[in-house]
């Protein structure tokens, strides 16, 4: 043996990951591989090279020379072995014994897909798995691994035989000795479940001890959350001192926005104030900040539980009031149990939120709150009014009511087909007063 090429170092620290397995439990693995000159010659000879512990090489060649030979238009395939299937080997040691979580995720539609896709063929192509654990036995499949490096699949999957002849095992199964993991998963099957998912149980151990160390075994979905979208850990364990509950650590996991980067003590003190789950969610994924929340709860006299919900309502409607503009319609006598309705806001917008109007989405529901129908909005939407005190000296005239009847069932203009007009609209009403 003539050379050892050494792998890059590996990161560490990670509660994600394990140390690192060698090729094989004694150390370092000597196989047999077909050594071909030839990208498309048939004919090779065999030789023996010995994986070491830390998953560099020997061979009988000179390794570096047969780089060089290789850029000017040779081949050897032992390069190919040491620059990328041995790499790749490692890689899939570590994903099959889980000593590395698999870099899933789940989508909006409820699907899982890995994070990096192989070349087009591979399944991880087609819209996704069904469930976690199909996304993980995807990411450990040597075709997979071996698209995704640009290898042969066949060559790939015999050295990881060789590698698992040499272990005993094919690691299908937890070990037996689950050790700190053992009654922290509260499913009865959770350990198996989450070991098809890539999981270890000593990651397992890891993730309850840093997110909840003194909590209740925790269900499976919990840890999911943990390991596909990795929230700051920090953040889950001075959140869950503060509101010790199992539902709301699973919730945690699976909801963190940049909102709890930036405030992270925020939906602790939602949580202690007795705001809904659902409103937080709602806060959380928009641009309202506790400042906010409290701002509304001083200026309208409202709880603060009843202002985290009037802006998550606002949020969920698409609209983004300040606290003063919310305030400003509770002084126009407003309903303050009120909430726009997306569709409402929707209907509008569809019909003048337009570059000429220049009215948003916030303007809009605004109106209609203080109008109370969308007809009445277009009403004083076309009388150009777009500021809510207007439109509430509007809604007061004791005509109101008859006037707008009267203007929507005006028949639109059978020649221009246009709609009725600023001119229209002033005559009918005077016609309507004169009566």
């Amino acid at each position: 043996m003539e050379q050892a090429i050494s792998p890059p170092p590996v990161a560490s620290g990670s509660p994600f990951t394990l140390e690192p397995l060698g090729p094989s439990p004694h150390g370092s693995l000597e196989i047999l591989v077909g050594c071909h000159a030839s990208r498309t010659a048939g004919s090779s000879r065999k030789h023996a090279v010995r994986i070491e512990a830390d998953w560099s090489v020997s061979t009988p060649h000179d390794i570096e020379l047969e780089r060089v030979a290789m850029a000017m238009g040779g081949y050897l395939s032992c390069v190919t072995l040491v620059d990328r299937e041995v790499p790749a080997l490692r890689e899939l040691l570590q994903l099959r014994a889980r000593r590395v979580v698999p870099d899933i995720t789940r989508t909006a539609t409820g699907h899982w897909r890995l994070h990096v896709l192989a070349e087009h063929g591979c399944r991880c192509h087609r819209g996704g798995f069904g469930t976690a654990a199909e996304a993980a036995e995807h990411a450990r499949d040597p075709f997979h691994v071996a698209r995704l490096h640009g290898l042969e699949p066949g060559r790939l999957a015999r050295l990881l035989r060789a590698v698992q002849e040499a272990y005993g095992t094919g690691f299908y199964a937890p070990p037996s000795d689950v050790g700190a993991a053992a009654g922290v998963v509260r499913e009865r099957d959770g350990l198996e479940r989450l070991w098809e998912t890539g999981v270890h149980p000593e990651v397992i151990a890891r993730l309850h001890q840093a997110l909840w160390p003194q909590g209740p075994p925790m269900p499976v979905w919990f840890y999911l959350g943990a390991i596909s979208r990795r929230p700051s850990f920090a953040w889950i364990a001075r959140t869950l001192a503060a509101v010790p509950d199992e539902d709301v650590a699973v919730w945690l996991c699976w909801t963190d926005t940049e909102l709890d980067r930036t405030h992270p003590a925020a939906r602790a003190g939602w949580l202690q104030a007795g705001v809904p789950r659902n409103a937080i969610t709602a806060l959380a994924d928009g641009a309202y900040t506790p400042a906010d929340v409290a701002r509304l709860a001083a200026c309208t006299r409202r709880s603060v539980p009843r202002a985290a919900i009037t802006l998550a309502a606002w949020h969920r409607a698409g609209c983004h009031p300040s606290p003063q503009d919310i305030a400003l319609l509770d002084q126009l006598d407003g309903d303050p149990w009120y909430e726009p309705s997306a569709g409402a806001v929707d209907w509008l917008w569809d019909r003048v939120g337009n570059p000429d109007t220049g009215a948003t989405r916030t303007e809009l529901a605004m109106l209609l709150a203080v109008c109370g129908t969308r007809a009445n909005t277009m009403y004083v939407l076309d009388k150009g009014v777009r500021d809510p005190r207007v439109a509430a000296r509007l809604m007061n005239d004791s005509d109101r009511a008859l006037t707008v009847r009267a203007i929507h069932t005006v028949p639109q203009s059978s020649e221009s087909g246009s709609r009725t007009t600023e001119s229209d609209l002033t005559t009918r009403e005077s016609e309507l007063s004169r009566r």
